[in-house]
């Protein structure tokens, strides 16, 4: 893998996150309607928090349905451009709205109330929430930051959850390739998943035109290079395996393919989804994913939310008109 296929797959995901800031931008902050608050229940029992799709003056806002119910979806909080919740709150990717600050991550509670904010340094990406709510961790992307061309790439910050503000950028931890210490000037860091314990979690690491799952620790404030060629990991609720996207071609349209990887064994498999789909995946349960393939239509380009079992199975359909699940509540 080189330098070009990584400017491949930032390229591509740009893209993909630049078709959201648009439909934000379009709509405009200014113009939302009241945003609302969640019902109690919303942490408590099981429920699949994502950003609805549907077209209205509702469009972007945040969504949350029963998964034995998701054409029931309810929408509460405000409009985002990405949401992950866990753990009694949650997080929102949004445009500033205000001069000078582009975009923000907003902290919101346990009824979709927003809490504080912070601002970002760049387009928004990623964003995940640790299981016990102590940690979130949001990806943008900036430009001018380091030498990947076409001038852009990425900057991972992990925040305090309970008072939201930031704790450490990714970029600056020791990365251990190979049992040594790894002095790239190019590394970008991306695509954050916590384990239980808040402290462990996995992400992407590019170095020199090469892609690796890393294993992360907060404290010692380590990223180890465990695998090649993986990208935006997710850690099963049991904390035994990861599924990441994969590149297995070198054209846009058929880039990644979803793997499983046992953590335990080394075994890695493709899952039964055979489009090139560019997202973070997250956990329905302890055999099945979800994630966001965009779609065209009437127009304008939104996305579904699909499942997969890591079986090898094939995927369906879950949530039309919708992207950025995340499971809450239950024994996630």
């Amino acid at each position: 893998m080189n330098r070009s296929r990584v400017t491949l797959a930032l390229g591509v995901l740009l893209v993909g996150v630049a078709v959201g800031t648009v439909l934000t931008a379009v709509l405009g902050r200014d113009g939302a309607s009241s945003a609302g608050e969640a019902g109690p229940g919303l942490f408590r029992d099981e429920h699949i928090v994502f950003r609805s799709l549907k077209r209205g003056p509702d469009q972007g806002r945040v969504a949350y349905a029963a998964p034995n119910a998701v054409q029931n979806r309810v929408l509460a909080g405000p409009r985002c451009l990405r949401v992950a919740a866990q753990a009694g709150r949650a997080v929102c990717l949004r445009d500033g709205g205000v001069p000078g600050r582009p975009y923000e991550v907003v902290r919101l509670d346990d009824r979709l109330r927003e809490a504080d904010d912070e601002p970002l340094a760049g387009v928004p990406s990623r964003a995940r929430v640790a299981p016990d709510g102590r940690h979130f961790a949001t990806t943008v992307f900036v430009s001018g930051h380091n030498y990947i061309s076409l001038g852009f790439s990425t900057e991972t910050v992990v925040y305090d959850g309970k008072k939201g503000r930031p704790l450490a950028n990714l970029e600056h931890f020791t990365f251990l390739l190979n049992g040594a210490k790894d002095g790239s000037v190019d590394r970008n860091v991306w695509g954050v998943t916590f384990a239980a314990d808040s402290n462990v979690f996995f992400a992407t690491v590019a170095v020199s035109g090469r892609t690796y799952l890393a294993r992360g620790d907060l404290s010692r404030r380590t990223l180890t290079a465990l695998r090649e060629n993986a990208e935006c990991p997710s850690l099963s609720p049991d904390q035994t395996r990861v599924v990441y996207k994969k590149r297995v071609n070198e054209t846009s349209q058929d880039a990644w393919r979803f793997y499983a990887f046992d953590l335990r064994t080394g075994r890695e498999w493709p899952l039964g989804e055979t489009r090139s789909v560019d997202d973070q995946v997250a956990w329905l349960d302890g055999e099945r994913v979800m994630y966001a393939v965009p779609k065209a239509g009437g127009g304008r380009t939104t996305a579904d939310i699909w499942i997969a079992p890591l079986d090898g199975g094939r995927p369906r359909l879950l949530i039309p008109d919708a992207d950025s699940p995340t499971l809450v509540g239950g024994d996630v």
